[in-house]
């Protein structure tokens, strides 16, 4: 039997969720066995067949995830067991869809760690007008609001350093200051093998080279460019941590 067809009625089928859950943690981390041991519990847990109750099948599915997520990494047998295990619970891709994006993040920034760097694709709508070198590849591509400010602000965020590695989940206690930020508008952040290129929607592109002079600062949600006089403020649009962790990653693996 599948977890679709496993709850009960009123507080029993609340203990078998955290049951389940408990039964995904046991080892510390995804292994091989993680979803046959979840099936191995449905069927000696036998329950009266119930409606759906999708809301606790998502609970089960992302205590699986969140084995994955402490890590802050993806491994691709870690991503073929959480496959089984979705499958499992009869969860469809659109029911699990922001879990799905957030995944696969993560396993971008596994990639990076292993020395493979995605690509942006040149048709992509955000290198559209981008002036290129003939050997410039742009890696990576995300929307941005644009602020100004004339001060770090009350927090200064993780610098990333030349020829230094992002240490994994370290932006991610820190957030950027609200206040005292003039608001710019709004456009892409282009990471390539050579700088990082600003396209704004409205305006004039802007350019930061990688260098060891390069004073670069991240956030969970952000990106700060502190230059001689003041600091443009990059806001990530996208909600995900793992965003930062691709930004931290892959600046490492280029400014060296």
């Amino acid at each position: 039997m599948g977890l679709k067809d496993f709850f009960g009625g009123g507080k029993k089928k609340e203990e078998l969720v955290q049951k389940a859950k408990e039964v995904i943690s046991s080892d510390g981390k995804l292994t091989p066995q993680t979803a046959a041991k979840l099936k191995a519990f449905a069927d000696q847990n036998e329950a009266a067949l119930a409606d759906d109750k999708t809301r606790m099948r998502k609970d089960i599915y992302n205590e699986a995830v969140g084995m994955a997520r402490a890590r802050g990494k993806l491994s691709e047998g870690e991503a073929a067991e959480l496959a089984k295990v979705q499958k499992f619970l009869a969860l469809r891709d659109d029911q699990v869809e922001k879990t799905k994006f957030d995944l696969a993040r993560l396993r971008t920034v596994t990639e990076i760690r292993q020395g493979k760097l995605p690509v942006v694709p040149p048709t992509n709508v955000a290198l559209r007008g981008v002036p290129f070198d003939p050997d410039e590849v742009a890696h990576y591509a995300i929307q941005v609001d644009i602020q100004d400010r004339a001060s770090p602000g009350g927090g200064s965020g993780v610098q990333l350093k030349w020829a230094t590695p992002y240490v994994i989940n370290s932006a991610r206690t820190h957030s950027m200051p609200t206040e005292g930020v003039k608001e710019l508008g709004d456009g892409y952040l282009i990471i390539t093998n050579k700088r990082l290129v600003l396209r704004p929607a409205q305006g004039k592109m802007a350019a930061v080279a990688y260098t060891p002079e390069a004073n670069l600062f991240l956030y969970s949600d952000g990106l700060r460019i502190e230059r001689t006089i003041g600091n443009n403020v990059l806001r990530f649009k996208s909600k995900s941590d793992d965003t930062a962790e691709i930004v931290g990653e892959l600046l490492a693996a280029l400014m060296r």
